[in-house]
């Protein structure tokens, strides 16, 4: 008797103390989970990040044509994009540090839009309170069109101007202060960008706004 009862003892304290340790680390899982809360909360009442904006405020189409081979077959577009990009940072404190940036243009708007072109933009760094200018030149060189894109294109140059969707893709990192945060992935798209085939009409463009997105 005296041995039975002395190993359920240890058995309860062997019990009692995986609880304990169970415990332990439930509490540690909850104060971590509300000190990171808590960060995230001091930090937004400082740092207050405003949205980043992006605006086509310039566009230029030149060398626009297109041509169909002899005896049929698919057509190709030839033209010369130059676009104007005002990428502008509100933040007091923010900082912004561009990795990598590409910009295309697609005919038409929405996810099946066909790609027209596609242009690299250096790397860059951005200061707090600043709106930087990007100059991008996107060359389409022989670029195959369908039929039914091919005869839009062509009523299009008809009518002396296209409309295109102009999209950015960049990898950018964010620095307060002496801390730098982890790379992050932005998307601004640009709908739509109506540009004049006319040398004249570079005069009358009307600036775009661009939805950006930033995971």
């Amino acid at each position: 008797m005296p041995a039975t009862t002395a190993s359920r003892g240890a058995a309860s304290g062997r019990r009692s103390m995986r609880v304990a340790v169970l415990r332990c680390i439930v509490a540690a899982l909850v104060v971590t989970v509300l000190l990171a809360g808590l960060a995230v909360l001091v930090f937004w009442l400082v740092v207050r990040p405003k949205p980043i904006e992006y605006t086509v405020t310039s566009a230029v189409v030149k060398h626009f044509n297109i041509t169909a081979p002899p005896g049929g077959g698919t057509a190709a577009l030839n033209a010369t994009f130059y676009l104007t990009l005002a990428a502008d940072n509100p933040n007091r404190r923010v900082s912004m540090r561009y990795e990598s940036l590409e910009l295309y243009v697609h005919y038409g708007e929405g996810e099946g839009a066909p790609q027209l072109a596609v242009a690299d933009v250096p790397g860059f760094g951005q200061p707090s309170r600043n709106e930087t200018r990007l100059e991008v030149r996107a060359v389409v060189r022989a670029a195959p069109v369908a039929d039914r894109a091919a005869r839009e294109l062509e009523h299009d140059r008809a009518t002396g101007q296209v409309g295109v969707e102009v999209r950015v893709s960049a990898r950018v990192c964010f620095d307060v202060g002496h801390v730098r945060s982890r790379h992050y992935d932005m998307r601004a798209v640009c709908s739509p960008v109506v540009i004049g085939l006319s040398p004249k009409s570079a005069r009358s463009f009307r600036s775009v706004p661009c939805d950006v997105a930033i995971s």
